[in-house]
């Protein structure tokens, strides 16, 4: 039983730090759904492993979809007045 939940741990951890590689959402939710599927059938037993496995990829792909992303910086653009040259950088906060 200990196995079990150290299996589930071990999976809900590799879910936050493969839903993590990637800004995609459509990637992240996938991701998670596959884990949460495989802590579900750990978890189940029986006609319940089904049922467990369905929650779990459910509740994977929730968790995977809304996996906070890091913000695109805005771009500001610049022109230097004496050359013309233009360039894009980082705005300032």
């Amino acid at each position: 039983m200990l196995f079990h939940h150290l299996a589930a741990a071990s999976a809900v951890a590799a879910l936050i730090a493969l839903t993590a590689c990637t800004d995609n959402q459509g990637i992240n939710a996938a991701t998670g759904g596959l884990a949460g599927a495989a802590v579900g059938s750990q978890i189940g037993q029986g006609s319940g492993r089904t049922a467990a496995t369905l929650a779990g990829a459910a509740l994977g792909t929730a968790i995977g979809g809304n996996v906070a992303t890091s913000p695109q910086p805005r771009m500001c653009m610049y022109r230097n007045a004496q050359t013309g040259e233009t360039w894009q950088a980082p705005c300032p906060n």
